[in-house]
């Protein structure tokens, strides 16, 4: 069975030392998240605009 990058994030060590609110917020928004750069990015960014 191949799980996706995304269908994986809550055993991902850069997820897990992400605040709360960021984890959060990526799980529900839908972003397409295929690789640990696409999270890194995007964490980025919401920490930025937060």
């Amino acid at each position: 069975m191949n799980n996706t990058f995304k269908e994986t994030l809550d055993s991902n060590r850069y997820f897990q030392t992400l605040p709360t609110y960021v984890q959060e917020t990526i799980k529900q928004s839908g972003i397409d998240i295929n690789s640990e750069e696409d999270l890194r990015k995007c964490a980025e960014k919401l920490m930025k605009n937060h």
